[in-house]
């Protein structure tokens, strides 16, 4: 008997959220190898709020064409990298779509500005993804040498991969909650969702946790409540304790706001609307 034995390739992805950079972006992928890039930029309908935009359509267009020589697979996303929630929804996305196929994620944290470096920084970190940065020799004396290179010119790749910074994840019911009340808020166009509306997502998403024997559905409304208070206990208590939630009362019914905290956690798991 013959068993045949599935290799799966490890493809490795870069994410590059692009500045005014070419050499820290093309060079060390030389070393590191890529499969893969997905290159975050400013473009789209995002273009005209910035006047430095034909700038930086030069460098999308040209690191693209360095990669795509090289005989990597190039993606480019148009986000207004500058809009805090944007950047960690979308870059969080690409992430998580592509650890989810498997892939072997790289983040580049020196290809944009301080700002970028941070949010990319903690996105990767979240996700578990490799975050690295890469050191400088120089820095471009004038405007032909940043088209050639970029504002920082890379000559000797060297390249630091920063230690992982482990989360302490909620739980998956708990990182559902926020994602939920999230997306709520966003379609509804309101600062609150009520808690009788979430309440059927947990029966789909957790059957196992909030199901209930064939003749509790009947009695619909004593149904209900028993699960309103199950979600209470289980997640709601918790998110509130850990201030990322607050709740408050309408007549009989509960509503849910995220905090500052709970809607950043919420854009980290991606579960979300796209901003594109």
């Amino acid at each position: 008997m013959i068993t045949l034995i599935t290799m799966k390739t490890l493809e490795k992805v870069h994410v590059i959220p692009l500045g005014f950079e070419r050499s820290v972006v093309v060079k060390p992928i030389r070393v590191l190898g890529c499969s893969r890039a997905h290159i975050i930029t400013i473009g789209g309908e995002y273009a005209q709020k910035y006047e430095l935009y034909e700038k930086q359509r030069y460098f999308e267009k040209t690191v693209r064409k360095d990669l795509e020589e090289m005989g990597i697979e190039v993606n480019v996303h148009y986000t207004d990298l500058f809009d805090f929630k944007m950047a960690v929804a979308n870059l969080s996305r690409i992430i998580v779509e592509e650890k989810n196929r498997g892939s072997d994620v790289y983040v580049n944290i020196s290809s944009h500005g301080r700002f970028l470096s941070v949010v990319s920084a903690l996105v990767g970190w979240y996700h578990n993804a490799r975050v690295y940065y890469v050191f400088p020799d120089r820095y471009a004396k004038d405007e032909e040498e940043e088209k050639l290179y970029g504002r920082s010119i890379c000559e000797n790749v060297r390249v630091f991969e920063l230690p992982n910074v482990e989360f302490v994840k909620l739980s998956e019911e708990e990182r559902f909650a926020l994602s939920v009340v999230y997306s709520k808020i966003q379609k509804n166009g309101r600062e609150f969702v009520w808690l009788k509306d979430i309440k059927d997502k947990f029966s789909e998403k957790f059957p196992h946790i909030y199901s209930f024997e064939k003749n509790e559905w009947k009695r619909k409304r004593e149904r209900d409540q028993k699960l309103i208070t199950k979600i209470n206990r289980r997640v709601l208590d918790k998110l509130e304790s850990k201030g990322y939630i607050k709740r408050d009362k309408i007549g009989r019914n509960t509503t849910l706001k995220l905090t500052e905290s709970g809607e950043f956690l919420a854009l980290l798991e991606a579960n979300l609307p796209d901003f594109e």
